[in-house]
Parts: C-alpha cells; structure tokens; sequence
C-alpha cells in the first residue's frame, strides 16, 4: 500500500511541470523541433498514466451493481470512436457487484494492447459460461509464448519479441491482474485459435 501511494504521488506531482513544459514548447520551441517535444512530453505522461492506474488499481472504489452488457458496449463505441477497430459479439448479461472504473480501465487496457500489436481483426466477446461472467479480447498478433504468461502478468514485465512496445511501461497487464483479482476474477493469456492472442477475464457473479 506505501508503495502504491508513494508511485501515485510521485506520478500526480510530475505533472504539473509536464504542463508547463507542454505550454513552453508550444510558445518558444522553433518550429522544426516542436513536433518531438511535444511528442516526449506525451510519452512521459503516457507513462505517468500508468503508473497512477497501477497505484490505483486497489483504491477506495466501491463496487456497484453494475449492468456490464451497457459497460462494455459504451467501451466498444468509445473505442471505435477514436478510430480502433472492434468487432464485438456481448451476450446480455446479469447484472453483477463490480467497479465499474476499475473494469473500464482493464477493458480498455487489453483492448488498446491489442490494437498496439495484433493488427486490425481485434474482438471483443462477453458471456455467461458455467456461472462466471467471461469478457475475450481476441487478437490476430504474434501471440506471448506459453512460458512468459505468468512473467508478463508482474509490474514493468516487457517481452522481448514481436510484442515488445520499448516505450511502454510493462503495467498494462499488471494493472488488469491486479483488477481481476480484485474482483475475484482471473486473467489468463491463451493462444487465438488461427493464430494470435486471446486474452481472458473471468469475474464472478455477485449480487
């Protein structure tokens, strides 16, 4: 839990100079060199993001009987909107006790993980199998090899191969471990049958 708050604090302090680097650059910063500038201020708090999703990902949210097939359709759009492309096959399902930020977040994660590395045929399904909720995020990318699933699962864990982002923090996964269990749930990375990943959550039912 220290951990946790000192990262929060560390990441909320950080920006407000990001800000003002932001606005510097758009001021005073010549022409031929805004654009990557501007482009490490995004990637820093790109970073900073996940790094307070990661802090938060335990926090004081309370969990709420929430309509999930309404969640995950207004994710699905929200996703489209900003240009990804998303097929979806979302059963109607129970309402059930979960947060419904923190889902967001773990939704939005492996869907944006997805788009970064498995090519445009991305779905996203959701069911009721044997009493449990069960949300797929399937990809046609190069897929994790079965012995780096549970590395990848721990903080600032990259995979050095077709799946690597060098930019990128290594707490996408993480972040949804921690929500998943959680919840009392569970994360598993399996390989898409024709090729790819197939991320999936499992949440229990509560009511």
């Amino acid at each position: 839990k220290d951990r946790s708050e000192v990262l929060a604090g560390i990441s909320h302090d950080l920006r407000t100079p990001l800000t003002r680097l932001r606005l510097e650059a758009e001021m005073s910063v010549a022409d031929s060199a805004r654009q990557a500038v501007v482009a490490d201020i995004e990637q820093m708090e790109s970073v900073i993001s996940q790094f307070m999703d990661y802090a938060r990902a335990e926090s004081g949210e309370a969990p709420v009987l929430t309509d999930l097939t309404t969640l995950l359709a207004s994710i699905a759009e929200r996703q489209r909107s900003i240009g990804h492309t998303l097929s979806t096959a979302i059963d109607s399902l129970p309402e059930t006790l979960l947060r419904p930020k923190a889902i967001t977040r773990a939704v939005t994660n492996l869907i944006d993980n997805a788009v970064k590395y498995g090519g445009g045929d991305i779905t996203l399904s959701a069911a009721t199998v044997n009493g449990e909720i069960c949300l797929e995020i399937k990809d046609r990318g190069p897929g994790v090899p079965p012995t780096e699933i549970e590395r990848l699962k721990r903080p600032f864990t990259r995979l050095e191969s077709a799946r690597t982002d060098a930019t990128g923090t290594g707490l996408g996964l993480a972040i949804v471990e921690r929500i998943a269990r959680l919840h009392q749930g569970q994360l598993d990375l399996l390989p898409n049958p024709g090729g790819g990943l197939l991320v999936r959550l499992v949440l229990p039912i509560r009511r």
